[in-house]
């Protein structure tokens, strides 16, 4: 019973969350979906118009960098138990599970003509980011024991916003090998949980093994602490959860090296949002928050020393007592991406291609490997497969689908869904899994950007090394016999 008590803290601290970007390795190679250009401004779609409603597409993320499910229990006979020994095996240094939602509220792609694309959308965003020392675990399993002469670090810290983002973007193609893209990106932040600073140190002293914890903490929220209160009416003051703006750009490129071979590079989500709305801080003072414990003395005790005991829990109470109230404005910066692509046609709408993915967030860099294929069936049937390298976690299988019932497109994709179809039943999956995104929806779409008549005269004649503008022959011999000839006119007979 202690164990699972101790082992639902442990969870309830690593899984604490606000509904909510993390890697989409292979939505990128799906360029028949108007979502693709949430990687790169810079890609162009398939389709030329493409509409999205609201609640049409949605998305959830899931990450974990050190242990699953089945790394925290043991199966004894029939049943399950708490094995927090073996969880403490399984965990790093620095713990960080991550989860994202993402809804679409609009969206619209619209080709203008033959170099110009432009995107305007909103959606509703959550980010929530935890991360827990593994040194804190091991307190709860081995007590100090394996910590004397040497100072534990305990402090966890926490991450969690949610946001409206509104965008225009647009992409440009310069020439017929490169392309340029942005997106600016309007934010209202509605509610904010940010740890600005955390130190919980313990140290043990290896001659008298005397305890000593330090501690510090500046933990900054905007828009939760009204929510606690029981008096409070959301209703009439929804207005001011609007109130927290922020800005954000997002800049891609696409250069086509040679006819198959084209490369991609994009930063995402580079700004910041100013948080004013109800903002309730709580510190505590590290030039304060130390004590040193000696020990208990036995012989008070047992003579029923009352006020002893007492002034022990005060001396703690009054060091580590944290200090909590409202804070004026602050900002905090939205979690900046990178991709770089790499896509090769290997033959008519059939093409491999390799994305590399990093997220700076506070003091945290984190990468990720996606290769993959995605193959065009006509009109009506895109799918791509793909392997990912991410979280730690080395197993990771995805696919991508997507029916095009135009003016409907119906599509799910995902970077570990092809392991999830595969495995017997979903307890086996969530058991253990370290890592999980899925994208779905549909989309109303219309006219597939086929290469146009006059573009497939330029690529021969370049290939020919001829001017695709002047007369050919045939034209050539039509002007000697017909003085009044001309192409643009209809042909007249005689």
């Amino acid at each position: 019973m202690k164990n699972r008590t101790l082992l639902f803290l442990v969870m309830a601290c690593l899984a604490w969350s606000r509904l909510s970007a993390q890697s989409e390795g292979t939505l990128t190679l799906m360029n028949s979906l108007p979502q693709v250009v949430n990687n790169n401004p810079a890609f162009i779609p398939k389709y030329k118009i493409s509409i999205g409603l609201p609640g049409s597409s949605i998305m959830g993320y899931y990450a974990n960098n050190a242990f699953s499910y089945n790394d925290m229990i043991r199966h004894v006979n029939d049943s399950v138990k708490a094995d927090l020994s073996k969880l403490s095996g399984a965990l790093k240094p620095k713990n960080y599970i991550t989860q994202v939602v993402q809804v679409d509220l609009f969206r619209l792609g619209l080709r203008i003509n033959s170099k110009l694309y432009v995107t305007l959308n909103s959606t509703a965003k959550a980010y929530s980011r935890e991360m827990v020392p593994k040194d804190l675990v091991q307190v709860f399993v081995n007590g100090n024991t394996t910590s004397i002469g040497k100072t534990e670090t305990l402090s966890p810290k926490a991450e969690s916003f949610s946001l409206i983002e509104t965008a225009v973007g647009g992409a440009y193609q310069i020439n017929n090998k490169l392309t340029l893209g942005t997106r600016i990106k309007f934010i209202n932040g509605l509610t904010n949980v940010t740890t600005e600073s955390s130190t919980l140190n313990l140290t043990t002293d290896k001659s008298t093994y005397a305890l000593t914890a330090s501690a510090g903490m500046d933990v900054r929220t905007s828009g939760i602490y009204n929510l606690t209160q029981s008096n409070y009416d959301l209703g009439s003051n929804i207005g001011k959860y609007f109130s927290n703006f922020g800005l954000a750009i997002d800049i891609g490129a696409t250069y086509k090296i040679f006819d198959r071979l084209t490369v991609g590079a994009s930063l995402i989500d580079l700004g910041s949002i100013h948080w004013k709305n109800n903002t309730y801080g709580y510190t505590l003072d590290p030039a304060k928050a130390t004590y040193t414990f000696q020990g208990v003395d036995l012989g008070r005790v047992l003579n029923g020393d009352n006020s002893y005991l007492s002034s022990l829990g005060d001396s703690l109470q009054n060091k580590f007592k944290v200090k909590e109230g409202s804070i004026g404005s602050y900002n905090t910066p939205l979690p900046g991406k990178m991709y770089l692509t790499g896509m090769y046609e290997i033959k008519k709408n059939f093409t491999v291609g390799g994305v590399f993915y990093a997220e700076k967030f506070r003091d945290r860099l984190s990468a990720s490997l996606t290769i993959g294929v995605n193959k065009h069936f006509g009109k009506v049937f895109s799918a791509a497969g793909s392997y990912s390298m991410v979280s730690n976690t080395y197993n990771n299988f995805g696919l991508g689908m997507s029916l095009n019932l135009s003016p409907i497109q119906l599509y799910i994709v995902g970077d570990n869904l092809l392991n999830a179809s595969v495995v017997k039943d979903v307890n086996s999956f969530v058991s253990q899994t370290k890592f999980f995104n899925v994208r779905l929806g549909l989309n109303f779409v219309i006219g597939f950007d086929k290469k146009t008549q006059k573009e497939k005269k330029e690529k021969n004649a370049q290939s020919q090394g001829v001017d695709p503008y002047q007369p050919d022959e045939v034209d050539t011999v039509k002007r000697k016999k017909y003085d009044n000839y001309s192409p643009d006119k209809v042909k007249k007979k005689y």
